[in-house]
């Protein structure tokens, strides 16, 4: 008996299309969620789900990541990048990623997304690295 993933990894193997893609329910849910409170410091009410900031008291890489994604979909571009700078730029990839699914000519090249998915990378490392420096202010 073979796994789901196994029967999805030969079918993208074989030239198949697989017919679920996360980044439209992703988008979705993400306009579904209210934006953040006032403080914001939470989604839904719910206490901080970061591990990093939980057990180190310092916050991750994409420390406040969630929080400005749900800010993009609601228009709130200005409070968007100040709980994440990078949080627009990812809103604009996962609607690239939508448009891509529904338009499969439009794939970009191999080495384009290689390159890119290392500038984000290492973008996120250096948003990380100033923030715990203190020189860009770290999200509530």
């Amino acid at each position: 008996m073979r796994s789901t993933l196994g029967v999805l990894r030969e079918s993208v193997q074989k030239g198949g299309r697989v017919l679920w893609h996360p980044a439209p329910f992703l988008l979705l849910a993400l306009f579904l969620v209210p934006t953040p409170g006032l403080d914001n410091k939470s989604l839904l009410g719910l206490p901080p789900l970061c591990p990093t900031k939980a057990l180190f008291h310092l916050p991750c890489p994409g420390c406040g990541m969630s929080r400005s994604l749900v800010c993009c979909a609601h228009g709130e571009l200005v409070r968007a990048f100040w709980l994440h700078p990078l949080g627009p730029v990812f809103f604009g990839l996962l609607i690239g990623a939508v448009v891509l699914r529904f338009f499969p000519r439009l794939q970009p090249s191999p080495k384009l997304l290689r390159v890119s998915s290392w500038v984000l990378i290492v973008l996120m490392l250096l948003l990380w690295v100033t923030r715990l420096l203190g020189w860009l202010p770290k999200p509530p």
